[in-house]
C-alpha cells in the first residue's frame, strides 16, 4: 500500500484574516474559542473577555500573519490595544472548524 503525501492550503488567504478575526469579534463571539493557557493567563493578569473583544475589534496588529502548523493548522497573529489603562496584546489563531474560528491563545 502506498501513502500519499497531503498537501493542506490555508482555507484563507493571509491578506483576510486580520479582516476575518475582527468580523468573528464584532459579530459572531461563539466562535472565540479561549485555550486553556490564556484563560489562565486572563486570570493572572486581570484581564477580561471585554477587553480581549476590545483589541480584537479596535486594536492594531501587532506581528506578521503567518501560517502555523502546530497542534491545528492556521494563521497565527497578534493584536494590542490600550484597554482601560492597560497595554493587553492577545496572541491569536484563526482555525477552520465547523465554521472559522479565533483561538485566543495568549494574553499579556
Amino acid at each position: 500500500m502506498t501513502e500519499k503525501n497531503i498537501v493542506v492550503l490555508p482555507f484563507i488567504s493571509a491578506d483576510k484574516v486580520e479582516d476575518e478575526i475582527r468580523r468573528i469579534a464584532k459579530e459572531s463571539t461563539i466562535n472565540i474559542v479561549k485555550l486553556d493557557h490564556a484563560i489562565d493567563r486572563m486570570a493572572e493578569r486581570e484581564i477580561t473577555d471585554r477587553q480581549i473583544l476590545n483589541v480584537l475589534r479596535l486594536g492594531e496588529r501587532a506581528s506578521d500573519i503567518k501560517w502555523n502548523t502546530d497542534k491545528e493548522r492556521g494563521w497565527k497573529c497578534k493584536f494590542r490595544r490600550i484597554v482601560a489603562g492597560t497595554n493587553v496584546t492577545v496572541a491569536t489563531k484563526l482555525v477552520k472548524r465547523d465554521e472559522t474560528t479565533c483561538l485566543i491563545i495568549t494574553v499579556f
